[in-house]
């Protein structure tokens, strides 16, 4: 039974999310075609199709909403990982070029450089076996925990008072923000208790995920510096340890609130952000420049609506940010056409919050 759990948990955090993740990845330039920025693509992805099969099914169904809600999001999220595995086997037969051989990357590094990865991935180890082993709890378990589980045990989204376990009408604050209910569809799926997908599961994976993320960051950061790459990722691992200089920090949502939207919004979504445009920005060569661009683009429109899944507050954010990275980005370039493609990739965000607005404001009752 527990290797069917593992298998199943394996399956749905990481086998689905990465074939998924190869689905832009011919749009990317070549130095782009990696598993990193696959994982990364297949979670903005998997949240993308998560906000727009969810919301409708949230607030359109009353009674077996989570139900109603795997029927439909299960097949969506297969098809894309189909769609994924057969354009990537598509574009490899085109001929281009797929840098999946780590090991080599490895060999290809001095001896100081692999003793100082080392030491960044012994401290990634320490901080998830932490994670598991010393979970910590907290105010907000009572609401956003018990949302996953109400889910999973009395097939409703977002209609049960989390506080008192009875009937409530539609928790409009929360609804559209459906980080928990992915939870409850993981644990669902592997046949796993949501409370301990959420607590125990959900940290192995998304630590290392946004480690991940940041050594994209950093490859861009450091191009012509290749070797400060691995200290780069030991300051990162460190500043997340002790950066715990109060409850708001990010750092401190990342290792001890690990499974709650909130941290994964300022941990992964606002950072994620910041690795589109670092990548637009990037470009050296103009022909590997606008094949790679699009792509990106695509990433940043689903990625200005995935945040929703993570926190209302979230795509505000992302959006901001877009705007105000493209202005930069336009003044540099020169082409004010940049402005107009940020503003089509804030497009499902804007929505979103159009739509928050109407729920929270009674011009849509439900």
């Amino acid at each position: 039974m527990i290797i069917l759990q593992t298998l199943g948990l394996i399956l749905w955090l990481l086998i689905v999310p990465f074939c998924m993740g190869l689905l832009p990845l011919p749009l990317l330039g070549k130095k782009d075609r990696t598993p990193g920025v696959a994982l990364i693509a297949g979670y903005i992805l998997l949240f993308t199709l998560l906000e727009l099969v969810g919301i409708p099914v949230v607030l359109l169904v009353v009674y077996n909403g989570f139900t109603a809600f795997k029927w439909w999001f299960t097949p969506v999220l297969l098809l894309c990982v189909a769609l994924g595995v057969f354009f990537a086997l598509k574009a490899k037969k085109s001929g281009q070029t797929w840098n999946f051989g780590g090991l080599s990357g490895w060999k290809a590094i001095s001896l100081e450089e692999k003793l100082v990865f080392v030491l960044f991935l012994l401290l990634v180890g320490f901080q998830m076996y932490m994670a598991f082993t010393r979970a910590s709890f907290d105010g907000d378990d009572a609401y956003y925990g018990v949302q996953a589980v109400v889910a999973q045990q009395i097939d409703t989204l977002y209609r049960i008072n989390p506080y008192t376990g009875r009937s409530a009408p539609l928790d409009v604050r929360h609804a559209l923000a459906l980080f928990p209910i992915w939870e409850a569809f993981v644990g669902s799926m592997s046949n796993v208790h949501a409370t301990i997908v959420s607590h125990s599961i959900v940290p192995l994976v998304l630590i290392p995920l946004t480690y991940i993320l940041y050594y994209q960051i950093g490859k861009i950061l450091l191009k012509k510096r290749k070797d400060l790459l691995p200290m780069f990722m030991v300051v990162i691992a460190l500043w997340q340890m002790f950066g715990n200089i109060s409850i708001y920090t990010t750092e401190t949502f990342f290792l001890t609130r690990t499974w709650q939207g909130k941290s994964f919004a300022g941990n992964f979504i606002i950072p994620a952000v910041l690795w589109i445009f670092l990548n637009l920005f990037a470009g050296d060569d103009e022909q590997e420049k606008s094949t790679a661009q699009g792509g990106f683009w695509i990433l940043l429109t689903c990625l200005n609506l995935a945040g929703g899944a993570s926190s209302s507050l979230a795509i505000l954010l992302s959006c901001l940010m877009t705007v105000g990275l493209a202005v930069l980005f336009a003044i540099r370039e020169r082409k004010p056409g940049i402005l107009i493609k940020a503003c089509f990739s804030c497009v499902p965000g804007g929505l979103y919050v159009l739509l928050y607005l109407a729920l929270t404001h009674g011009i849509i009752v439900l």
